[in-house]
């Protein structure tokens, strides 16, 4: 077991991949009963932390194709859960927000994938949790940090 542990070291990044998928799995088998995917869940998510945000915003902060995103806040809108409103600061772009329906849904939806968390988890104790979110973050951090220098 430890030799198979070893070896799995020298592959963080497929590593990240399978954590990921397992995470989305588990986060579409939540979410699909509401009618969202994981990514109508993150833009849900970032504009109840962030307010009301461009399209690009949003792309940028989700890393979603931006032709992507215009199909999925499409998508949003015909539910009912965004709306797009001109942006005062910029006449020629429009910001995306939540309606009141929306903040119910990503309400519902974070109640639904606390227990998601839980199963991904298990195997953690809490201290190891803290961890992994805190090595993460430097990770993403680390990332956004090279990708402004590219921009």
């Amino acid at each position: 077991m430890a030799d198979s542990r070893k070896k799995r070291t020298d592959r963080i990044g497929q590593l990240l991949f399978i954590g990921a998928q397992a995470a989305q799995a588990l986060a579409a088998e939540r979410l699909d009963p509401l009618g969202l995917s994981p990514r109508a869940w993150g833009v849900l998510s970032t504009l109840r932390e962030s307010g009301p945000l461009t399209q690009i915003e949003l792309a940028t902060a989700l890393s979603i194709d931006r032709t992507a995103m215009v199909y999925l806040v499409d998508e949003l809108e015909e539910g009912g859960l965004v709306e797009r409103l001109r942006n005062l600061q910029d006449r020629r772009s429009y910001l995306v927000t939540l309606t009141p329906k929306g903040k119910a849904r990503r309400k519902k939806a974070a109640s639904e994938l606390s227990g998601q968390v839980e199963i991904l988890l298990q195997p953690l104790s809490a201290v190891e949790r803290r961890q992994l979110v805190e090595l993460l973050t430097r990770i993403v951090d680390h990332w956004e940090e090279l990708n402004a220098g590219a921009a």
